[in-house]
Formats: structure tokens, C-alpha cells, sequence
């Protein structure tokens, strides 16, 4: 049985690459297939869906090119875009429709209680919220004092995380605000102020965080968290080398080490995020560490919900097939079939599952 406000099912409408797919979702989601074939539209859908329960709509249309860039294929093909979200024991649905100037404005909007699924009496209730032709969302804001604030608590804690911008001009590796310490943020902007924070109030989470990144990066020592000297307001990321006094900071470390470092400190922190979606975690990592990405996605998926998208075997190779999505292109569309792992079970006494994806056994490579 899912946990109380697990995403359990999900439908999507006319957005992008994704003309209309409904699925079930599990505490560990992984999506395999070729470039192209939409698992980062089905990521980006709830990038939208983060804009959306912003009130900053309108402004995310605008910045992906207007309503039609958005639609699949179109206002022509596709007259409305939609979803329908089940995370018991609420819900929430929403149709959209693009307007004459290139914006998506509401057709329709609604949140739901189902009383039974967490065994109160009194019945289903259903709560419109934006009126027909609104501009953006009007869920409230993020509480729990009634369904739709509720609905909108849920919603607010879905977290979309990508850690691939590692340049010389990369946010995370530049000077950032000291009180920035909430939550990670999604390209991993405050990662000094987040690690800061846990070293203070949760040491013997921050030591499972290094020594975690000591298995991938047996060179490095500790991180070195202290405010600016001469700002205090403000803290970069620097850290010390095994056997050296010396101290660098974030520019001297690898793509691949600063990354596993991000997906550490995500993974690993004291208080997760309902759901963590990631696009391709994997890129720039060494073999030994997706494997260990892989051992600690399964780990964690076992207190939150996770939703991956990869191009990795090896990857791939740490998971069932229960966990599995296949993601493949097909007349213009996308489309999303979960793994049969009964049907694969002869197969999988002697193969691991990125291996049968390799052997296109599977499906969700280039046709």
C-alpha cells in the first residue's frame, strides 16, 4: 500500500512530446530510453506543475516559446492541455487552453478529498478552484489547513533536481547566501549553506554525507564551511586534501566529483523531499560511482518517492524491474510502458536488467 501523499497515478495531456499517457507510479520510478523519446518532458512536467502552484505560469509560458511551444505539435493538433494527479487521500486536476496572445490560461481547475483511503467517514469532496479564462493557478498557499491548501503542501514539496551545470560560472560554485538553507536548491545554487546547516545541526548526517563522497573521492578529506571573512552573510564551498593543509575551493574539484557530491547531499539529507525527480543523474559520474548513486537511490526511495530518468546501463543495472518505465517515440508521440517483471524473470537469472536493455530486449532504444 502507497504512503499517505505518494503520488499513486498520474495522467498527462498535450504537454510536448506527451500526447496522453495515464501510469501508475511506485516508490522508485525509473524511466530508460533513446534521446529524444520524452523522459525529460515527462521531468519537465513537473517543472510546470512547480510554476504553476507558483503563480509564475504565465511567465514559464513565455519563456518556453508561448502556449504552442508547449502543446504537442500545437493549438492546431492539440486544443488543451491536462493532468490529473492522485496522491491519496487527495487529488488535483487541471485543462488548460491557449489563448489568441500565446498564453495558457484555465478551463478548468479542481482539488479532491477521498475520505476513505485514509478512513475518516463523511464522503468525497471536491473543490473547484481557477475560474474559466484565469491566468494562473488558484491553489493557496502551500498549507494543510484545508483540501485545496493541502492539495498545494503536497504538490510543493515535488522536487526537481539537475546538477549538470558544473562551469566555471555554475551558481554552486560561487559565493552564496549564508541563511540560504532551507531546502537544496535544484541546481544545487546553495550547496555550501545546505551542507553548513546539516554539519550544525545534524553531524552524524554530514559525516555520512563525507564519507560517502570519500568512497568515489578517496583524496578528499572534509569540507571547510565558515562564512565569508569579510562578509559573513555569505559562504562558498571549500574543502581540504587528504595529507595537505591546504584548502580549494569548488573549481578545483571534477564534474563528476561535484556532482556526486550534489546527489550525496540530496540523498543523504535529514529531511528529504515527498518526491525527488532527477534527469540522468549519471552523466559525468565514474562506473563505481552510479553504482553507488544506484545503492542509494534504492535506499532512499524506501522513505521518499523518487522519479529518474537515464541513459545508463550500468545504471539501469541497479534496479528491478518492477522499478522500470520504457520510454519510446512512437508516431509522434511519446509513450511510457512500465516492465512486466514476470515476463522478464527467466531472463533476469542470468542477465541484470541494463544488460537486456542493451540487447534491445527490453525496448527504449534508437529505432
Amino acid at each position: 500500500m502507497a504512503k499517505v501523499g505518494y503520488l499513486t497515478h498520474l495522467e498527462i495531456n498535450g504537454f510536448r512530446s506527451i500526447e496522453s499517457t495515464s501510469l501508475e507510479l511506485k516508490p522508485l520510478n525509473v524511466l530508460i530510453g533513446p534521446n529524444g523519446a520524452g523522459k525529460s518532458n515527462f521531468i519537465n512536467f513537473f517543472r510546470f506543475m512547480n510554476k504553476l502552484l507558483q503563480k509564475d505560469l504565465q511567465l514559464y509560458v513565455a519563456e518556453q516559446g508561448g502556449a504552442d511551444a508547449l502543446l504537442h505539435f500545437g493549438r492546431k493538433q492539440t486544443p488543451t492541455l491536462s493532468t490529473y494527479l492522485r496522491f491519496d487521500p487527495n487529488s488535483y486536476g487541471a485543462t488548460l487552453i491557449p489563448s489568441q496572445d500565446g498564453r495558457l490560461v484555465f478551463k478548468e481547475e479542481f482539488c479532491e478529498f477521498f475520505a476513505d483511503t485514509i478512513g475518516f467517514s463523511g464522503g468525497d469532496k471536491k473543490k473547484g478552484l481557477a475560474k474559466p479564462g484565469a491566468d494562473e493557478s488558484a491553489l493557496p498557499a502551500p498549507q494543510g489547513a484545508t483540501i485545496a491548501g493541502n492539495v498545494a503542501k503536497h504538490i510543493s514539496d515535488w522536487k526537481v533536481y539537475h546538477f549538470h551545470d558544473t562551469s566555471s560560472s555554475a551558481p554552486m560554485k560561487q559565493a552564496g547566501e549564508l541563511l540560504d538553507s532551507d531546502r537544496l536548491r535544484e541546481q544545487g545554487e546553495n550547496l555550501a549553506a545546505f551542507l553548513y546547516d546539516i554539519q550544525t545541526h545534524n553531524p552524524d548526517v554530514y559525516k555520512r554525507i563525507v564519507s560517502t563522497i570519500q568512497r568515489v573521492a578517496p583524496f578528499f578529506h572534509d569540507f571547510i564551511l565558515a562564512p565569508e571573512r569579510h562578509n559573513d552573510s555569505k559562504i562558498r564551498l571549500r574543502w581540504k586534501h587528504k595529507g595537505s593543509d591546504a584548502y580549494f575551493d569548488a573549481h578545483a574539484l571534477s564534474d563528476g566529483t561535484l556532482r556526486f557530491i550534489c546527489m550525496a547531499t540530496l540523498l543523504l539529507q535529514p529531511s528529504l523531499p515527498s518526491l525527488i525527480l532527477l534527469d540522468e543523474p549519471e552523466l559525468g559520474l565514474h562506473p563505481y560511482a552510479i553504482q553507488l548513486l544506484g545503492s542509494m537511490l534504492r535506499l532512499v526511495s524506501q522513505s521518499t518517492q523518487i522519479i529518474i530518468s537515464t541513459q545508463s546501463v550500468s545504471l539501469a543495472n541497479e534496479f528491478g524491474a518492477d522499478d522500470v518505465v520504457v520510454v519510446e517515440h512512437h508516431e509522434n508521440r511519446s509513450t511510457f510502458k512500465r516492465l512486466d517483471a514476470g515476463a522478464l524473470e527467466a531472463w533476469l537469472d542470468d542477465y541484470r536488467l541494463g544488460d537486456l536493455w542493451e540487447k534491445n530486449l527490453l525496448g527504449g532504444t534508437p529505432a
